[in-house]
């Protein structure tokens, strides 16, 4: 038997015998909802239909199906490779400022802290400074004259200390003496041993008037020299004045023999010149600190960070105006916190701080 078939078109194709049909199904040509008619008939049926059929079209589902469900997994794992390469070419905002939860503001507490905290590194970066300034001041500037020997023996403040030591000391001799010549046996060992203390306790006397004397000189009619030092009474920080230029001294070391005597319009130099250091450093330091990182030291121990007002990454600038209002605004906190939640260098810069650890329910 022949048979002819009507394709979507509504084009009849055939006569074709039964094998031929039965290849048409097994190669999808013919579908199960094709229609087909015996060549000997008028009547249009499904081929599905066709008895000797059956079996191929059950295999045709088969392979329809296997044929769909590896087309979901393809078109799911080419729609996963779409999204995450769009993910990568879409260009984003670098900034760690996603808020899954409403931001918790900083409070007062936590900012003083952290501003505590700050204000001691500060500290700490000019004792640094200040050190480096006295170091080179005591190496390359203080130049102390070494020629004035007769004035010094003169000014040597510790010729009337030498003096009344050496007069305790053949005093408490002359009585030990007189003693030992009257004493003796168990009489004379016991003063032996109360003169002995008694010359301990004097030894200690004059130890501690040596190390306690610090003077000034307030009226000297020349610069200090490499002999006005510890021998002479003075130590580091003694004051010099030479009434004859009006100028000041101030004495780096006490050094015996060498001591070492800056002046004053020098080492004011040397301050004027660490804390200038100071304020620079401090300032380009702590606008890299909120600019890239966010936070300053202080900042970091007490879990705040800066953020914008409306909360996103701060840049560099708006980093360098809020460190230059920052020390200038930061005793007016408390209130303006207190009323508006951020400090006047906040409103300013149009920024805040906020918590890292946002709260739930903020």
């Amino acid at each position: 038997m022949e048979y002819i078939i009507k394709d979507v078109n509504g084009e009849e194709h055939g006569p074709i015998d039964a094998e031929t049909l039965a290849k048409w199904v097994d190669e999808d040509r013919v579908l199960a909802e094709t229609q087909v008619r015996s060549s000997l008939m008028a009547n249009w049926k499904n081929a599905e239909h066709v008895a000797f059929l059956a079996e191929r079209f059950a295999e045709q589902e088969l392979r329809r199906q296997k044929s769909a469900t590896m087309a979901e997994k393809s078109g799911s794992i080419l729609k996963k490779a779409k999204s995450r390469l769009s993910d990568k070419l879409t260009p984003k905002v670098q900034s760690t400022f996603e808020q899954k939860r409403p931001p918790q503001y900083a409070q007062m507490k936590i900012r003083f802290m952290a501003g505590l905290y700050d204000l001691v590194l500060i500290m700490l970066i000019g004792i640094f400074l200040y050190g480096i300034g006295i170091s080179y001041a005591y190496f390359h500037t203080a130049n102390t004259d070494s020629s004035k020997q007769e004035i010094a023996e003169k000014d040597n403040m510790m010729i009337p200390v030498l003096k009344a030591e050496r007069d305790r000391r053949i005093e408490i001799e002359g009585r030990f003496e007189a003693v030992r010549k009257v004493q003796k046996g168990e009489e004379l060992e016991a003063s032996i041993k109360a003169f002995k203390a008694e010359f301990k306790a004097e030894k200690a006397k004059s130890k501690e008037i040596r190390e306690e004397l610090h003077e000034n000189n307030m009226t000297a009619d020349c610069p200090p020299y490499t002999l006005a030092d510890k021998n002479a009474g003075y130590q580091a920080s003694s004051i010099w004045l030479d009434t004859v230029t009006g100028e000041k001294y101030i004495c780096l070391s006490g050094k015996a023999g060498a001591a070492r005597w800056l002046a004053n319009k020098d080492f004011t130099k040397i301050v004027t010149i660490c804390l200038s250091a100071m304020v620079l450093i401090v300032l380009f330091l702590y606008a890299f600190w909120l600019a890239y990182y966010s936070q300053t030291f202080g900042m970091w121990f007490w879990g705040i960070f800066i953020t914008k007002r409306k909360i996103g990454e701060v840049y560099f600038f708006r980093a360098f105006i809020f460190t230059l209002l920052y020390p200038c605004c930061f005793i007016f906190s408390p209130l303006f916190v207190y009323i508006f939640r951020r400090g006047l260098h906040e409103i300013l810069s149009g920024t805040r701080f906020v918590r890292v650890f946002s709260n739930k329910n903020a």
